[in-house]
């Protein structure tokens, strides 16, 4: 919950679009939540960069600021949320993935996607029985339970099958990741380079934002977790992206979002290496004057939408 007192504060976004029955498997704000968060914002925050959110609250002051994120690099984002934006005057900095100027979906994405068409519990089956099939040294550490979470640390506003097939997905080795996506999309006869065409900015679609005064950050290109990949992998990823985005939008990104949240010292190192100046977890809290610049926190919107509610009810009590 984003308390009255907090003063600096970053709220993030992924999808930004009304919900629709052929995309279940996704919990977007909806375009009137959008903008009545951001007149919210508005009206009670300046709405600034990340940069100005970080250092109002390393001197303490107290004039309130916040910032707005965007991770992954959405459609909707570029066609229902930039108008917004505009129209209230309110900076911005969207993290796209890179890889999707290729026409290949994150996995992330891809969940989302798969969980639109089938059950989590049909998810979870087909996930073990692969793993049966093509791993079956492997199907005792990775089987997906039905009765109990893989983690508690993440994932906690799903139900405990969809929780565990999203944890499994993160935390399985890189190629296999891919090679059940893969299977999976192939069961359901799903174009994946149509699909990313209809989910994800465009090259040209990112500049003119760009162009338009919000700004660009680095989201990795494969988007995989951090914490889950070694120091090699790591920089050759953020390199890979930040290298496509330079060409892009003719500067190199130093601010990050880390993907899935996951950051670890490995991590913290390489983007120090990179001369990343900033970087932005998914841990819900305000930014304070004890905060490391490379791991700020975020609230996410249903954490705005959710105070918002709060204060109209007091109200109209």
């Amino acid at each position: 919950m984003i308390l009255q007192e907090n003063k600096h504060i970053i709220v993030n976004y992924h999808y930004v679009e009304d919900p629709r029955g052929d995309f279940s498997g996704i919990y977007p704000c909806s375009v009137k939540d959008f903008e009545r968060q951001i007149k919210f914002l508005s009206n009670n925050y300046k709405v600034g960069s990340i940069s100005d959110v970080y250092n109002a609250a390393k001197n303490n002051s107290q004039e309130k600021y916040c910032a707005i994120t965007f991770d992954d690099g959405l459609k909707d984002q570029y066609e229902n949320a930039v108008p917004i934006l505009k129209k209230y005057k309110a900076n911005a900095i969207f993290f796209p993935i890179t890889s999707t100027f290729f026409g290949k979906i994150p996995s992330t994405p891809k969940i989302h996607i798969l969980l639109s068409n089938l059950s989590s519990e049909k998810l979870v089956d087909l996930t073990n029985d692969f793993l049966d099939k093509f791993y079956t040294e492997l199907l005792a550490k990775f089987k997906i339970p039905k009765d109990k979470r893989v983690t508690e640390k993440r994932k906690l506003r799903d139900d405990i099958l969809t929780a565990n097939f999203k944890e499994t997905i993160n935390i399985l080795p890189n190629n296999i990741e891919k090679h059940l996506m893969d299977w999976l999309f192939e069961k359901l006869d799903l174009d994946e380079k149509k699909l990313c065409n209809e989910l994800f900015m465009s090259k040209d679609e990112i500049l003119y934002i760009k162009n338009q005064g919000f700004e660009i950050g680095n989201h990795t290109h494969e988007h995989f977790a951090l914490d889950f990949q070694n120091e090699e992998q790591i920089k050759e990823d953020l390199q890979k992206s930040n290298k496509l985005l330079q060409d892009l939008i003719g500067s190199k990104p130093n601010i990050f979002s880390y993907p899935h949240g996951g950051a670890n010292n490995a991590a913290k190192k390489i983007l120090s290496d990179e001369n990343f100046k900033y970087a932005v977890t998914i841990e819900r809290s305000n930014v304070t004057e004890n905060t490391d610049q490379l791991l700020i926190p975020r609230y996410d919107t249903m954490d705005l939408k959710s105070y918002i509610e709060s204060l109209i009810s007091d109200q109209t009590s």
